[in-house]
């Protein structure tokens, strides 16, 4: 029987390899029950940096003002001045619509101021001279020399020419209202453009009647541009009327504007923790389109920041994230913070550190809750 020599090394390899296996577990120090191994670690503590932020966002853009124009009266379309993409000034009219049943009602309703005025006129006269009356019966009365009957028909005339004339004013009134609201009527019929834009929606036919539940026209005013920003409530604190952003597009990656704020919000938006910031930039050669989207950095006030470095967030979810703190037991736990951005290495916290803990920076990301340690290096 031959010896196969290429067997006899194979399995003198696997028994080498099992007294070795034997030899490690039998020198594998016992732990008690609840204990763990200390592991090596690298602390650090919190710093004071001063410096800006920057904060970066993306949004679309809107017109500074957009309008859905609606007919205020109901008429047949006569006439279009206008067609979409035109280019529109304040009170440029845009369309007429049929003036004939308001330049009816004008007519009459200027009748009818007429015949009020002319009644004025007569109740006027009637007071008139029932007043001279009644003053002159009141000092015969006073003389005795008329009764007291014949002295109260003449009151009673008095007053109702008094009423008479107050009704007959009344009556003027109404008929001048009435004549105003057909003067608004026929001016309504002239479609106007209420500010400087263009044209971005035109319906309807000639000879449609327009309606008051069906908007014409739409207007936007875009020499000037809307970008929104939602800024964190924990940032908002340095932006006021005199920021600005920088904005560039995704349509003109070479091109960058700069926008002012416009409008700041009162309130905290409760979903997002965010407060809205309008922002707003010339666009007077009419380049940008609103929809365009866009990129946009704020650079906030210069300021003092707790900050660690950014290896010591072991977890991480949004503005949420975990750190490890060493004790004087020389152990280890977790803490929740509140994060603020990251900047030149280091993560900002907002709220969770005091400042003055030993933090976590180096071999900690198998630590657990309690965990004895072993700082091999401590970083300034």
């Amino acid at each position: 029987m031959k010896f196969n020599f290429k067997f006899a090394i194979i399995m003198f390899l696997v028994i080498t390899l099992t007294l070795l296996s034997s030899v490690s577990c039998k020198r594998k120090p016992k732990l008690d029950k609840g204990e763990a191994l200390s592991q090596a670690v690298i602390i650090t503590k919190p710093q004071i940096k001063k410096f800006a932020e920057t904060f970066d966002s993306s949004s679309t853009t809107t017109a500074f003002q957009t309008a859905t124009i609606t007919p205020k009266v109901s008429a047949n379309i006569v006439k279009f001045h206008v067609q979409e993409g035109d280019k529109v000034k304040a009170g440029q009219a845009l369309a007429q619509l049929d003036k004939t049943d308001y330049m009816v009602g004008k007519k009459a309703a200027e009748a009818q101021v007429q015949a009020a005025e002319a009644g004025v006129m007569q109740a006027e006269a009637a007071f008139e001279k029932m007043s001279n009356d009644y003053e002159r019966y009141k000092k015969l009365k006073k003389q005795g020399s008329i009764s007291e009957s014949d002295f109260e028909s003449v009151e009673s005339g008095y007053k109702q020419t008094e009423a008479g004339l107050a009704a007959a004013k009344a009556q003027v009134e109404m008929a001048k209202s009435s004549l105003n609201n057909y003067n608004n009527q026929l001016a309504y019929t002239t479609i106007k453009a209420p500010f400087d834009g263009y044209i971005s929606m035109k319906r309807g036919e000639i000879g449609e009647m327009a309606s008051p539940a069906l908007p014409m026209f739409e207007i936007v005013q875009t020499d000037k541009l809307k970008v929104d920003l939602y800024i964190s409530e924990l940032e908002i604190y340095g932006i006021t009327k005199d920021s600005t952003a920088e904005i560039t597009f995704d349509a003109y990656p070479d091109r960058t504007e700069t926008a002012k704020v416009n409008y700041i919000n009162s309130k905290v938006d409760s979903a997002t923790s965010s407060v809205k910031v309008e922002f707003v930039f010339n666009n007077k050669e009419h380049i940008y389109k609103p929809g365009m989207t866009v990129r946009a950095r704020l650079t906030l006030p210069e300021r003092e920041h707790l900050v660690v470095p950014r290896n010591s967030i072991f977890t991480r979810d949004n503005e949420v994230g975990t750190v490890y703190y060493k004790t004087a037991e020389n152990k280890v736990y977790s803490k929740d913070v509140t994060l603020g951005g990251s900047v030149e290495g280091y993560s900002i916290i907002r709220n969770g550190l005091d400042g003055n803990e030993e933090i976590v920076v180096g071999g900690g990301r198998q630590l657990e809750e309690g965990q004895a340690v072993t700082v091999i290096e401590t970083r300034e």
